[in-house]
């Protein structure tokens, strides 16, 4: 993969099933009455850029507090808003951040609601999160390539493609996720569970 300041792909960040934020985020609630970012680096396995860079947007966000010290590195910082065993997601700026929203209300309605076209997808979907006709029909077409769901019709005229789960595929509460260099992620395996060939590279 290309390098760059940017965060690496989630599959890079991952060790067993939990990403950078979420080992973060069990550490700094293993010692919520104080702790340093070093000693969160420690604890979590993750390197000092990482840790510091989420733990300035969980300031900004009113989630910890600077209790003592100057430079960050010496800052001791405490827990002030704990919002349970999954790590928040915030942007930069400390705001909740809405991104995956949409992916996830998929996955979910997929699980409970069973067979249905791409418009019905996005339908249901946007009851949590706005969602389209378009993003639902790409996520079906990538979650049929990496086994997660059955086309049980085929589009023709006068109908839409029809999918369903398929059995056995529902591998947790996080969703599959589509990644822009042609692959299928799956967090709560830990795995890449579908790379694209080539030749399938202009078919969305």
């Amino acid at each position: 993969m290309a390098g760059g300041r940017g965060r690496k792909a989630i599959d890079l960040e991952m060790q067993g099933t939990k990403g950078n934020r979420q080992r973060i985020w069990e550490a700094i609630r293993a010692k919520h009455e104080g702790f340093t970012a070093y000693e969160v680096s420690r604890r979590a396995r993750t390197d000092d850029t990482a840790v510091r860079s989420y733990l300035q947007s969980l300031i900004k966000g009113g989630f910890v507090e600077v209790v003592a010290g100057g430079r960050f590195k010496e800052q001791t910082l405490r827990l002030i808003k704990d919002v349970g065993a999954e790590a928040p997601a915030v942007t930069r700026q400390g705001k909740i951040s809405t991104a995956g929203k949409g992916t996830e209300a998929m996955w979910r309605t997929l699980r409970i609601l069973g067979e249905m076209d791409a418009d019905e997808l996005a339908e249901h979907a946007s009851i949590s999160s706005p969602t389209t006709s378009w993003t639902a029909r790409t996520y079906l077409k990538w979650l049929k390539r990496a086994g997660y769901v059955i086309e049980v019709k085929a589009s023709k005229p006068g109908q839409k493609a029809r999918y369903i789960l398929a059995p056995g595929k529902y591998t947790g509460p996080r969703p599959p996720m589509i990644q822009r260099i042609g692959q299928v992620f799956d967090p709560n395996l830990g795995n890449v569970v579908f790379r694209q060939s080539a030749a399938l590279e202009v078919e969305l």
